[in-house]
């Protein structure tokens, strides 16, 4: 039998808008040990929402350098601030949000599961596909 353990926290993250004005965003965090490589991140603002599946250790290495080659992209920027870029084919959105928080999220998923530890059940992701 597999245990599955959930982290999750919300924060609020600031839009940069392309004209350089920012907009508060609400983002959720989450992460699940039955799939202990990603962290879902749920942004919400007015009645929208998008939801991006970002691999935990991105995160981790964007907290000390420039990581992301592809849709997802994180850098440190001045003081405690991250910048996080996504990209779609015709959008591109910044945002900033602190390292603090984010250090303390990731502290909590390798509490869950400790880097190097992470285990896929693959029988539970077949059922899990075909359910």
């Amino acid at each position: 039998m597999f245990n599955e353990t959930r982290v999750g926290t919300a924060t609020v993250v600031e839009f940069i808008r392309p004209d350089g004005s920012v907009e508060p965003m609400n983002v959720d965090f989450q992460y699940r040990s039955d799939d202990p490589h990603a962290v879902t991140l749920r942004f919400q603002a007015r009645d929208q929402e998008s939801t991006w599946l970002v691999g935990r250790e991105l995160l981790a290495e964007g907290l000390l350098s420039p990581t992301g080659l592809g849709d997802v992209r994180l850098r440190p920027g001045d003081g405690d601030v991250l910048v996080l870029e996504l990209l779609t084919e015709d959008s591109h959105a910044v945002f900033h949000l602190s390292a603090a928080e984010l250090q303390r999220f990731l502290d909590s998923t390798y509490a869950a599961v400790p880097a190097g530890r992470e285990v896929v059940d693959f029988d539970l992701l077949v059922k899990d596909l075909l359910g």
